[in-house]
């Protein structure tokens, strides 16, 4: 199950709470079922002194983002309350999904600037409730439509004649995923020359110059240090997310394939390792730049220290 913020303006309350909120729970005359993917989260609190933080909780708990566009969503105060969600929404990287029941004019605060075409776009496709409620059933269950709208309608035996398109792009794909391994290796090795060389020079440092000089040089280089592997933790933390997209695109492909050998290999790991605690690859490697970061800590904070004590004592 995941939350699921809702954007709206307060004339369209109503229609959130009798119409959309109960849609998406499964629980209305149209939509029967016992079961939920999502759970509506909404403001409580009208207070202008405090809707900006009940907003901002509830963004940043959310996993989707809904905005309502109804009537009067086009006023020019609704920028500065509706648009303040969206745009904190788009901050938060969170899955936003437009609805227009009214086709109603789309407000300005929805339209951002492509980065690469420098067109301004929608925010985020206008959905219909059914494609919305597809949608975050689709979230819940990591499925995601890859296959285009041509290939998708093709009738199942001209589908079978593209198989080898299939399995060559799948080949590409998975060249990708070993290419980004071969990466993070290069960036590892990177970090931890720049590193050795950095602790290398703080030691030369500590036995070159005077007292003073020395105490500033080594304060710099340990900041220096904490900045360079706060961004190498960082670029670690990307690389891991962007790997486990493409396993997940992978495992995707596999389905339509005879064999899903990258499944299986999870699921042999995982009998494998039975209830231990299986440790990424990510984890493990920022392990290192945490060892360096611990280090360059502790001698700053030494240096700090003992300046202290030579200006007191």
């Amino acid at each position: 199950m995941i939350n699921v913020f809702m954007i709206h303006s307060g004339r369209d309350y109503d229609m959130v709470k009798d119409v959309i909120e109960p849609y998406l729970r499964g629980t209305d005359a149209d939509s029967p079922g016992a079961y939920t993917n999502c759970n509506i989260l909404t403001l409580e609190s009208g207070v202008e002194s405090s809707w900006k933080k009940d907003a901002m909780n509830k963004i940043k708990m959310s996993h989707a983002v809904i905005v309502v566009i109804g009537e009067d969503a086009c006023k020019p105060s609704k920028k500065d309350t509706m648009g303040w969600e969206v745009e904190r929404a788009v901050k938060y990287n969170k899955l936003v999904m437009l609805y227009n029941p009214g086709n109603y004019e789309i407000p300005d605060y929805l339209m951002i600037t492509d980065r690469f075409t420098k067109q301004k776009r929608l925010v985020a496709p206008v959905m219909t409730l059914e494609e919305i409620k597809q949608r975050i059933d689709d979230y819940v269950n990591g499925y995601y439509p890859i296959f285009s709208s041509t290939y998708a309608e093709l009738p199942s035996e001209n589908r079978s004649q593209r198989k080898g398109e299939l399995v060559d792009q799948y080949k590409m794909f998975q060249k990708t995923s070993e290419d980004l391994v071969a990466r993070r290796q290069s960036v590892n090795s990177f970090y931890i020359s720049v590193n050795s060389a950095l602790t290398g020079l703080l030691g030369v440092a500590f036995g070159v110059f005077d007292d003073s000089v020395k105490m500033i040089v080594a304060a710099f280089m340990c900041v220096a240090g904490i900045i360079l592997d706060i961004s190498w933790i960082n670029i670690l933390e990307a690389y891991g997310t962007l790997n486990a997209a493409k396993m997940k695109v992978i495992k995707l492909l596999e389905e339509q394939l005879p064999v899903m050998l990258y499944d299986a290999e999870w699921r042999i790991m995982s009998d494998k390792l039975n209830n231990k605690k299986y440790v990424s690859f990510t984890d493990s490697e920022k392990r290192i730049p945490k060892l360096f970061l611990c280090l360059y800590a502790l001698i700053l904070t030494g240096i700090i220290v003992f300046t202290l004590y030579g200006i007191f004592s």
